[in-house]
């Protein structure tokens, strides 16, 4: 008991958890549980039968808000936490999960007193407005796991964690969520899996401190936007504005599952060759790597870390990237995939990608100003910072530059950078401005991503930076959070939005 009467220590079924000393114990036994697991157990049982949102555990699990990679840390908490209680997410016990929203818990807990937190989210309360200079700070709304759609909300810099949402400005944030903010508005500074923190940009950032002066703000970005998808009918090419040419626009295309969704997957990639993906999959548990046919057979687990995700080739074929928990951090590991059981850490990073000659791979670390790409041989070597002003999800192109994504808003924006490194750090293109920032690859004729379009539809796109065009190729099924596709950008796979099933796509062009 505390000294102010309430509980610390609770029974549910046959466990007995102690908050104070984040103890737990089924009958004498003693289990050993993490602390991210822990804090999930903690907010679950603190509200029985309610939903507790993943925005609202992520900004537990995470207080500085730094959310990258929080989709995969907290899914693999939550995997954990259920594995020590014996629980199913198909037949759940004590926790259920509530798709697209969040998790509740189902047991009952054998207290008269409240649970209170050890560390509880600060009560809302108005955000205070007393120091004019501000900076966004991104609110990830609730959504699909792995989709992850983000909208700047000035924060003042004297209080910038927790964040203070009340329930009318989270109706204001649901407002803000549908507007495709333009590389014209604000300078980069995510705060999720794209956190990357980049230059200041010439035009100043939204910053919006009452409803009216926010409903203004659509108004202005409601006719950029519109202005943005207008033809432009004397631009020249390296002008040019999105413009679907009529050839180029495709009425079906073959959309066959190669994955059903009996569980979780995501993230698939496709070997060199085509032959082959890499997945990230929890159908053996905690999110993993895979690797099958490009139909989806003959599926062989290749990583066995506590996590794993983002899963990227060799040029060769012969080993898988990916990153993972690797003692308190996250590395990026190498696993060849005939001996998967020999897979090492090379560096501290995450989203890796091998150069096109495979002696080296990027990635993206935080230990400078932000999120930068950088880069580190595969036989082993010092590690070289390619960008310094902000950059995450890296890819080689054909054409010498490296691609990678930064975001200033709800969608992100590709720049390049010489593969060389230590060039000009530019971004690619206004109109290239994929739903995510894993929602986009490079292959030999430009950039394919999935977009949110003014119509209400993702499309499909290929973006020629040659001749700064965007050429409209589908309107997809499901508004994906990853994608991959074959060099030559003729087969696409891509997730439903819920992450359970991949798709392929044939005969786009």
């Amino acid at each position: 008991m505390n000294n102010d009467g309430s509980a610390h220590r609770v029974r549910f079924g046959a466990y007995e958890a102690d908050f104070h000393t984040q103890e737990l114990w089924n009958g004498e036994t003693k289990l050993k549980l993490g602390r991210q697991p822990f804090q999930i157990l903690e907010m679950l049982v603190a509200s029985p039968g309610q939903l507790v949102t993943r925005e609202d555990l992520q900004r537990r699990l995470w207080p500085e808000g730094h959310f990258v990679d929080s989709t995969h840390g907290l899914n693999a908490a939550i995997n954990k936490l259920r594995d020590v209680l014996h629980d199913s997410a198909d037949q759940p016990r004590y926790i259920e999960t509530l798709p697209r929203r969040g998790y509740r818990f189902i047991g009952t807990v054998e207290s008269t007193l409240p649970v209170v937190l050890s560390s509880p989210p600060v009560a809302p309360e108005p955000v205070e407005q007393s120091d004019s200079s501000v900076e966004p700070i991104a609110a990830t709304q609730v959504v699909p796991q792995w989709v992850t759609a983000e909208v700047a909300i000035p924060i003042p810099k004297t209080r910038r964690w927790p964040i203070l949402l009340t329930a009318s400005f989270a109706l204001v944030v649901g407002s803000m969520i549908g507007i495709a903010l333009t590389g014209m508005l604000g300078k980069p500074d995510p705060q999720c899996c794209d956190a990357v923190k980049g230059s200041p940009r010439t035009e100043p950032p939204l910053n919006v401190t009452t409803q009216e002066e926010l409903k203004a703000a659509q108004g202005n970005l409601a006719q950029a936007q519109k202005k943005l998808f207008a033809p432009k009918k004397s631009a020249a090419p390296e002008e040019s504005l999105f413009q679907p040419e009529p050839h180029a626009l495709l009425q079906t295309a073959d959309f066959r599952t190669i994955v059903p969704g009996n569980t979780g997957n995501a993230a698939p990639q496709f070997s060199p060759d085509g032959t082959r993906i890499a997945f990230m999959s929890n159908r053996s548990g905690p999110w993993q790597i895979w690797m099958s046919n490009a139909d989806g057979s003959n599926p062989v687990q290749i990583s066995r870390t506590s996590s794993a995700g983002t899963p990227r080739w060799s040029p060769d074929g012969q080993s898988i990237a990916f990153d993972a928990p690797d003692d308190g951090m996250t590395s990026v590991f190498i696993a060849p995939i005939h001996h998967p059981e020999n897979a090492h850490p090379i560096a501290e990073g995450r989203v890796p990608s091998f150069s096109r000659d495979g002696k080296y791979v990027y990635y993206a670390s935080d230990r400078t100003d932000g999120w930068q790409v950088w880069k580190v041989p595969v036989a082993g070597g010092p590690e070289i910072q390619l960008t310094t002003h902000g950059g995450f999800a890296a890819l080689e192109s054909a054409d010498g530059n490296l691609y990678y994504s930064k975001s200033d808003g709800q969608y992100p924006e590709i720049w390049k950078v010489a593969v060389k490194g230590g060039g000009d750090e530019s971004a690619l293109s206004p109109l290239v401005r994929p739903r995510t920032w894993s929602s986009w690859t490079v292959t030999k004729d430009g950039i394919l991503l999935a977009a949110d379009l003014p119509d209400g539809k993702t499309h499909l796109s290929l973006y020629d930076p040659v001749r700064a065009t965007m050429h409209e190729l589908v309107s997809l099924h499901s508004a994906p959070q990853w994608m991959g596709a074959t060099a030559d950008g003729k087969k696409v796979v891509i997730n439903d939005a819920a992450e359970r099933q991949i798709t392929m796509l044939d005969n786009l062009r």
